[in-house]
């Protein structure tokens, strides 16, 4: 009866040194972790512009086939919007009387 708990006491003691060992290790890397991170950070602004200009031509290769497949089947309703402009535009004109 007292081996099991004797070893039971002894696993929580093992337990707690491991973890003590843990939190020490994670205090000593702590400043070199947080490092990295600057050093990731910084690499992440120097290639900035490039993934802008990456992004950009994405858009353009995508944006562009995209408008025209959009565009395209509305030309013709913006051609007879275009049509009764021109037509609205021109007035009326009052035809003279005949002799």
């Amino acid at each position: 009866m007292f081996e099991l708990l004797t070893l039971g006491l002894v696993g929580v003691a093992v337990m707690a040194a491991v973890g003590l060992v843990a939190m020490l290790l994670w205090l000593i890397f702590l400043p070199f972790r947080l490092l990295a991170f600057v050093f990731k950070g910084l690499l992440a602004l120097l290639f900035l512009p490039f993934f802008a200009l990456i992004g950009l031509g994405i858009a353009a290769l995508v944006g562009i086939p995209l408008l025209l497949v959009v565009l395209l089947p509305l030309a013709p309703v913006v051609l007879l919007f275009v049509f009764i402009w021109w037509l609205a535009k021109r007035g009326v004109h009052k035809v003279a009387p005949a002799p």
